[in-house]
């Protein structure tokens, strides 16, 4: 059962990350597997993704009752869990609490016996217990009268009703709960296990938080699978490869909370053939997180959600809307196999009355992304659209903006950010998070989106050679929770920078350029005016507060190490030409350039300069750069008194804003906005190339961070913010604008 999963799964991200629930840990060994075009294995570790019905289906029915796994079991559930208490007379009971009070009417039929712990009662006692009536008052709207007066099951009923109704094809998922408390539990489920012939049943998991119980259950059964269960607590300072490694000696898998489960945590599990069972998963957005993440099983209350997501082809990475314009916005999705994709787009966030619906196919061209353009939509209206896999009941939600009316001034909030997946810093990202709580109108992610040519789990052996890696990379950041939301939440523009090819490289002379672009264009949502001919440029109008200048630093430049001079160039001469008329036409208030690569901060290698600037304060022999280029830029806007220009950038991993007077004439001509990391190594800012005239207003590295960028025409204030990964103010300034 659930074997197409395999095949559609992304290949995930398993490297260390910063923000895990129990701090920080020590790096994980990297032993991944490759295939045959490099990327890792770490996928499920089986060929069937078990479904486990947690206490039963009991988001449909009171928990640990008959009643429960008869609905688990028509649900198609792989496993029913039992969770296992002892009575004061050595019987052993399926109940999740160590006390009666929460699940049974006991403090009606007991009033003088609190706090009733199930060791102070005998099974003739609880036997007498209404263990279902809670459940009707608790959900009226689930309420059934068969579920008034269910019993507590014992093992040994429970154990039977599941082989009866399951008919041998329902597995027993059994956990020891507070071994300690009950001497001899051990001994009695084993016994009762052999009493019911199911001790050797391949579809048997004995599961504990106490490794002491598991370890004694092992060696009175040692072909049995045991899972070793785990609260952040439990992990806290360990290193999870050491840990899982030494748990390997005893167990099949582990089972963790589900918060635990981060691309480093599977790394770690799977390299040490551990299955990975993470509970309680109730959302389907959560059920297909971890599915992206490649786990082998998960508990759930609700069965039914998880075999429809395994048993169908479903929305497996979120969605995103993108390149936005007044009428007009790009919408994106992926899903883990072939399968049409529908759209949904409403004014109405219930979809009461959706007004366009699209469909598409999703195919393995181009790794099942799909995208769709949205047209005829009304000027600054928040939209709502939903997709799904047309075979499937999941759905993801997502909204956007459009951009305000030509000529009309509009008060915008944008966040802008870069430099994703460097360097070891894996997700999850919490700089995602922070930016999402803010409500932007749009995000910019300024390039570096992933980083094809180091070293992840994804890509093992780097750089990127196939477009499989280049697809599983933006999968792997895919997988991060935070920029899921973000994307799900507002509407991005995407540029890329070197990093979505390999480090430092120029278009034209990179032969990887190719692939790496043509999965950059599968896993954003660009425009066909900015994807045809691969020219990634284009303006973007935010009505006439700010106009968006997107430039493509990478696919039109001369080499690195050409020396500089009026015949080099970054841009080329078309995109040169066209940022100038666009500069020159623009009657935005707020002229906003999106570069990839700074202006003054040396990038790149001696004698190989990456961005404008040729270091000289570093090395003043140095010929390269591209500084007689931006000199163009530069003298255009000095000459033609364009005012309000800002140029915002990452690439260099810390922040800074910058203004400059390019002339020397005590004004100030421009600036420029960096912000970044987002996750990838972290820097102090360095010493600024003196040509054109830069005073560093800010600066300050070794922090996930990122812009936000507020325009209030009514005021003519721009303000610029630098935050930290928690959302913290590092830094605020607001410029005026000028007429």
């Amino acid at each position: 059962m659930k074997k197409n999963i395999i095949a559609g799964l992304a290949f995930v991200s398993l490297s260390v990350a910063s923000a895990t629930p129990w701090a920080v840990m020590a790096q994980t060994q990297n032993q991944s597997t490759v295939t045959e075009s490099g990327q890792s294995t770490l996928r499920p570790i089986t060929s069937d993704v078990a479904v486990i019905a947690h206490r039963g289906a009991s988001a449909y029915g009171p928990e640990h009752t008959l009643a429960a796994y008869k609905k688990a079991i028509q649900m198609k559930a792989d496993f029913v869990e039992f969770d296992l208490q002892m009575t004061k007379d050595g019987q052993l009971i399926v109940m999740h609490d160590d006390t009666l009070a929460r699940t049974t009417n006991a403090r009606q039929m007991y009033p003088d016996r609190a706090p009733w712990r199930v060791k102070d009662f005998t099974l003739e006692e609880i036997k007498r217990l209404d263990a279902g009536s809670w459940f009707n008052a608790a959900y009226p709207n689930k309420a059934k009268k068969e579920y008034i007066g269910q019993q507590v099951p014992t093992l040994d009923e429970a154990i039977q009703f599941v082989k009866q109704h399951g008919h041998g094809k329902v597995g027993l998922y059994m956990e020891t709960k507070a071994p300690d408390v009950y001497p001899g539990m051990e001994e009695r489920l084993i016994e009762i296990l052999k009493t019911n012939n199911v001790l050797d049943n391949q579809k048997l998991f004995l599961e504990s938080f106490s490794e002491d119980s598991l370890r004694k259950l092992k060696t009175m059964a040692p072909n049995v699978k045991f899972i070793q269960l785990y609260t952040a607590s439990m992990l806290q300072g360990k290193d999870l490869f050491q840990e899982f490694k030494r748990v390997s000696d005893y167990a099949s898998g582990i089972g963790p909370s589900k918060e635990l489960v981060v691309p480093t945590f599977m790394e770690a599990a799977h390299e040490n053939k551990l299955l990975v069972h993470p509970w309680t998963v109730d959302s389907q957005d959560d059920l297909a997180g971890l599915l992206s993440l490649g786990v082998d099983g998960e508990f759930t209350n609700n069965p039914d959600q998880l075999v429809d997501l395994l048993e169908k082809p479903f929305i497996s990475h979120g969605v995103a809307s993108g390149d936005v314009t007044e009428t007009s916005a790009l919408l994106w999705a992926r899903t883990n196999d072939q399968a049409n994709v529908q759209f949904e787009v409403s004014t109405d966030s219930s979809f009461q009355h959706p007004f366009i619906t699209k469909t598409v196919h999703a195919d393995a061209e181009h790794d099942f992304a799909v995208k769709v353009k949205i047209n005829d939509l009304h000027p600054d209206t928040t939209y709502y659209y939903r997709a799904h896999a047309v075979s499937s009941h999941y759905t993801v939600n997502g909204s956007f903006k459009t951009a305000p009316a030509e000529n009309s001034l509009k008060p915008m909030t944008m966040v802008w950010g870069g430099d994703t997946g460097g360097q070891g810093e894996i997700s999850p990202y919490k700089t995602f998070q922070a930016m999402s709580a803010i409500n932007p109108d749009f995000f910019l992610f300024s390039g570096d989106t992933i980083y094809a040519d180091n070293k992840t789990p994804a890509v093992p052996t780097p750089p990127s050679q196939t477009v499989q890696d280049f697809w599983a990379k933006y999968k792997e950041n895919r997988t991060d929770a935070g920029l899921r939301s973000l994307l799900q939440k507002t509407s991005t523009y995407s540029i890329w920078d070197d990093h979505e090819v390999i480090n430092d490289f120029s278009g034209p002379s990179q032969p990887l350029t190719p692939t790496g672009l043509r999965a950059f264009k599968d896993y954003w949502p660009i425009s066909d005016e900015r994807s045809n001919q691969d020219k990634l440029y284009q303006t973007f109008s935010w009505g006439n507060t700010l106009d968006l200048m997107i430039l493509n630093n990478r696919g039109y430049r001369d080499p690195n190490i050409q020396p500089d001079g009026a015949d080099k160039t970054m841009l080329g001469t078309e995109q040169l030409d066209w940022l100038k008329q666009q500069l020159l036409n623009s009657d935005a208030k707020i002229k906003f350039v999106a570069t990839s690569v700074p202006i003054s901060v040396p990038t790149g290698k001696a004698n190989a300069r990456d961005g404008w600037a040729n270091g000289n304060e570093i090395n003043p022999n140095d010929p390269t750069g591209y500084e007689t280029e931006f000199k163009e830029i530069s003298d255009f806007i000095v000459e033609n008194g364009i005012k309000n220009v800002f140029f915002v950038t990452t690439d260099v991993h810390f922040a800074q804003v910058i203004k400059y007077d390019a002339n020397h004439d005590g004004k100030t001509d421009y600036h420029e906005l960096i912000s970044g990391p987002i996750g990838a190594v972290k820097i102090n800012p360095p010493g600024l190339d003196p040509t054109f005239g830069p005073e560093s207003m800010y600066a300050e590295g070794n922090f996930f961070n990122f812009g936000v960028f507020k325009v209030a025409p009514a005021s003519k204030q721009a303000t610029v913010e630098i935050r930290d990964e928690d959302g913290k103010i590092h830094y605020s300034q607001a410029f005026q604008i000028e007429d």
